[in-house]
């Protein structure tokens, strides 16, 4: 089991980045993101994103490589350089199709290299040189094995298969050294100072010095290794990617460093192509995926996958030695060895690892064990062993915190030994802290106890369970100078010397409360410092010796990428301020500073409109956009190229006219927003970087114009409309009040008409009352004389019978005359016909008209019938007899011509 710690390992599998398994090359841009020759085309990661280009012939990119601002490719029958679109995008330009280069047939271009005269283009066939300043392409060398060519100093190199290595000089190809002089092909070549340094295909170094070639070193392995891609780093070592063993890094002496392949983490042991970026870390392409070696990282991990040495739960190291205590047992690894070693008899859970006096004890679910070099001695009657603390002034004395409570080991000269359980609390002891005769023991599910123990550490006096710090899982106590700490997911407890109780420290709680709570896990290095777990970062804490404060540095390292077990967490401090940290596959090596700050700038990538109808479209990189209202959603993607494993990368937004504060940190570079309202924007972005902001920020303005509705030609004419609504409003208005006039004009006449016909008919009616009041007064004057007529014909016929009954004498019968004559005068009729014409006026020509045939009786006789006089009442007025009336109206009916059935009267009155 190899015991070294290595630099971490980042993977990216085909599906993280969405194209093919192979990547044949890698280069860097400027602005440091990074390029792929990817089997699907070229690939380009920023630190957050992937994007994909195809070729305009859709073949496998074999090479890539950045020179001069401009991004070469070279790929099945073309090679050609991508530009930058104000999009952000990129698009490609063929020199092969631009200049009408003749290829071979299948030719494809497997390496890209540059100097300063221009970019050269290898196929296993030929060399083409790209003069960027004149725009011109030659082909400067031709050979059917032409395997790779190499730019060191200004120099051309080459190799050709089975042949050796040649120089390119003035148009000569000149032998350097033949292939089996150099014991294979040539990989890599680079400048190492006064020479240059070659690596071959069979893991051999060379030196070529003035054209003498030296041997520095061959392959070290037991078994034939093959080289597939190598490159100098900037520091002077080598790192060479292999075919089945993955990455070595050989210094220059030749001598292996050390070795990752999948075992330490690799994604796959086939190394296409290995390429240093501008921080001096390694990016891997591999025969299925991408890896980042994080060389510069201040983590070194060792990370056992065989599954062997199981989860780290205590450590040890001195002089270069290292003892790892985990759940499968106690491992050893010396100095000079890479391999641990299991220590025998201590198959099991191991808690504690703590060097008291120059003795080193093994807390042990089976007991505590001093471990002296590989051997483990078991002290005899002790039982399942969380932790041992010494106590003061008593070196011969330690309390065990055990399964079943507290003992206590003496040691008498002869070495460690157990001496006696402490009787009254029998409660499994995982934390404990020592003061004088008082035992802290702290319990996850129960809380902190507080324990007077007797002075001949037998028997527990007095128990006081601590009720104001409550209780929690993953919980701890410890010492810090003469102060005892107890933190739980509430915060971090105090008891100072003479004080009578724990105080919450509200400094130290913000620690936890502001970083997110992991554990209450404090684990101490030194009598004044400690360390605690938290999610977002380690945190160092360390009394300040003047004013006795507290003083913290933080390590932002979240708790993911850390991989310790939550509550049994160990750290210890080797050397030169490097700590080493357990973790559930293995342990961590830190050298106890803070991450660098970042050197790198905030740079806004992408803005991407998806429309209402799904479609998509990128916007131009500049300040201000103008967005279609027809937008459903707009996204901003941007990046900081933070490569390394452990760094940690937030980012804050705010948009003006909905966020006035900065948003909370978030980790992804990218922002939705969806269903935004039309109006003016300005979105700003800021990143931290291990805690500290970036000088840079973006910041974008972007406007969503209006619907059709809003706009100032809608607005225009809603005011055109409004102004045609208020005209037609106002001509309506004109029109309501003139017609509302007219109609009261029109009702006033009418009124007037219909008072002056009221007026007339009142008038008439007055009128028509008048002649009313005329008919009934002449009717009434008619009634009176006909009346009188009849009163005085019946008097004068009476008077006429009593003469004729007395004798006659010559007075009796001129006065009989004088009777006759007034029965039978013609003025009583005239007077009578004035009084009926008054009445009835028409009477008489109607009936006339309608029977001309009747006399002057028979009108007489029809005017008393038409007053509806009786013939009783007509006699008189005729100066007849009843009879003689009745004779009359027979007459008169036949004259009229009326039936039997017909009333004479009726038909009178009716005419």
């Amino acid at each position: 089991m190899n015991g070294q710690a290595l630099p971490p390992v980042r993977n990216f599998s085909p599906a993280e980045y969405n194209a093919g398994n192979q990547n044949w090359m890698v280069s860097q841009a400027d602005n440091r993101k990074v390029y792929f020759a990817n089997n699907n085309g070229l690939l380009e990661y920023n630190g957050e994103q992937w994007y994909s280009y195809t070729t305009p012939n859709e073949s496998i990119v074999r090479s890539v490589h950045w020179h001069d601002g401009l991004l070469y490719t070279g790929s099945f029958m073309d090679f050609g350089y991508w530009e930058q679109l104000p999009d952000n995008t990129l698009t490609y330009i063929s020199l092969v199709e631009k200049f009408k280069v003749s290829l071979k047939e299948d030719e494809q271009f497997w390496n890209i290299i540059s100097n300063k005269s221009g970019v050269l283009f290898q196929s296993l066939d030929r060399l083409y040189t790209y003069n960027p300043t004149s725009g011109k392409i030659r082909t400067v060398l031709e050979n059917p094995k032409l395997t790779k060519v190499f730019e060191v100093n200004n120099r051309i190199f080459y190799n050709v298969q089975d042949s050796g290595l040649f120089e390119f000089v003035t148009g000569k190809s000149i032998l350097i050294a033949s292939t089996e002089a150099i014991n294979g092909e040539v990989i890599e070549m680079s400048d190492s100072g006064s020479y240059i340094s070659i690596i071959t295909s069979t893991n051999s170094l060379f030196k070529l010095d003035f054209n003498e070639l030296e041997l520095v070193s061959k392959n070290q392995f037991p078994r034939p290794i093959t080289v597939y891609s190598a490159t100098k780093l900037m520091g002077g070592d080598f790192a060479i990617g292999t075919i089945s063993n993955g990455l070595l890094i050989v210094n220059k002496q030749g001598a292996v460093q050390y070795q990752i392949d999948k075992r330490q983490g690799l994604t796959n042991n086939t190394v296409l192509s290995v390429f240093e970026d501008l921080d001096k870390n390694l990016w891997l392409g591999l025969d299925n995926g991408i890896d980042f070696i994080d060389l510069q990282s201040p983590f070194k991990a060792f990370i056992d996958r065989t599954g062997r040495l199981g989860t780290v739960y205590a450590a040890y190291s001195k002089d270069s030695e290292l003892y790892l205590g985990t759940n499968q047992g106690l491992y050893f690894k010396s100095a000079e060895s890479t391999e641990f070693q299991f220590v025998e008899g201590t198959q099991g859970q191991v808690w504690m690892l703590k060097n008291i006096d120059g003795t080193l004890f093994c807390g042990h679910n089976l007991g505590t064990f001093t471990i002296e070099g590989t051997k483990a001695i078991k002290i005899s009657g002790t039982v399942g062993t969380w932790d041992i603390q010494t106590l003061k002034n008593r070196p011969d004395i330690l309390i065990q915190g055990s399964y079943n409570g507290l003992n206590v080991l003496e040691n008498k000269g002869v070495g460690w030994q157990f001496r006696n359980k402490i009787d009254g609390f029998g409660i499994s002891s995982k934390d404990i802290a020592l003061v004088d005769n008082t035992i802290y023991v702290g319990h996850e599910q129960r809380g902190l106890y507080e324990l007077k123990v007797d002075d001949q550490l037998e028997t527990i006096i007095d128990e006081r369970l601590v009720t104001n710090v409550g209780f929690g899982m993953k919980s701890d106590v410890i010492t810090l100078g003469e102060d005892v700490l107890y933190s739980n997911d509430q915060g971090i407890y105090i008891k100072e010397k003479n004080s009578e109780d724990f105080v919450l420290n509200s400094k130290l709680s913000s620690l936890i409360s502001s970083n997110g709570y992991s554990s209450g896990r404090m684990n101490k290095i030194t009598e004044n410092s400690f360390w605690l777990f938290t999610k977002k970062s380690l945190i160092e804490v360390v009394i300040e010796p003047i004013n006795n404060s507290f003083e913290t540095k933080r390590i932002l390292v979240p708790q993911y990428k850390r991989s310790e077990t939550k509550g049994y967490e160990s750290i210890i401090q080797l050397h030169n301020d490097s700590y080493l940290m357990g973790t559930s596959q293995g342990y961590l090596l830190m050298d106890g500073k803070e991450l660098a700050k970042s050197t790198n700038t905030l740079v806004l990538d992408r803005i991407i409109v998806t429309n209402k109808n799904n479609s998509q479209e990128l916007l131009e990189i500049q300040n201000e956009h103008s967005i279609s209202n027809n937008i459903k959603s707009i996204q901003f993607l941007f990046y900081t190229t933070e490569y390394d494993a452990f760094s940690n990368v937030k980012y804050q937004y705010k948009l003006n006219g909905s966020e006035k504060e900065w948003s909370k940190p978030f980790e992804q570079g990218s922002l939705w927003f969806e269903n935004l309202s039309y109006g003016s924007y300005q979105l700003d972005i800021r990143a931290i970087v291990n805690g500290s902001l970036l000088e840079t920020e973006i910041s974008t303005e972007f406007e969503i114009e209006p619907p059709f509705y809003a706009t100032k030609l809608a607005l225009l004419f809603y005011l055109l409309i409004l102004i045609g609504m208020l005209l037609l409003v106002g001509a309506f208005s004109r029109w309501y009040y003139k017609r509302k006039r007219d109609h009261e004009l029109e009702k006033q006449k009418q009124q007037m008409e219909l008072n002056l016909l009221k007026s007339q008919k009142d008038l008439a009616d007055l009128k028509n009352q008048q002649l009313n009041s005329d008919i009934d007064s002449r009717n009434r004057e008619l009634a009176v004389t006909t009346m009188a007529m009849i009163k005085k014909n019946e008097t004068l016929n009476e008077l006429k019978e009593e003469l004729d009954n007395l004798p006659k004498t010559s007075e009796s019968k001129s006065l009989k005359k004088m009777l006759e004559k007034s029965l039978n005068s013609k003025q009583d009729w005239l007077t009578f016909e004035e009084a009926f014409n008054n009445v009835d006026k028409d009477f008489f020509k109607k009936i006339k008209e309608m029977h001309p045939s009747l006399t002057s009786g028979d009108l007489r006789l029809c005017v008393y019938l038409r007053l509806n006089l009786s013939s009783k009442e007509v006699a008189p007025l005729l100066n007849i007899s009843p009879r003689s009336v009745e004779i009359k109206r027979y007459r008169l009916r036949k004259k009229l011509g009326l039936t039997r059935e017909e009333s004479l009267t009726s038909y009178i009155v009716e005419i």
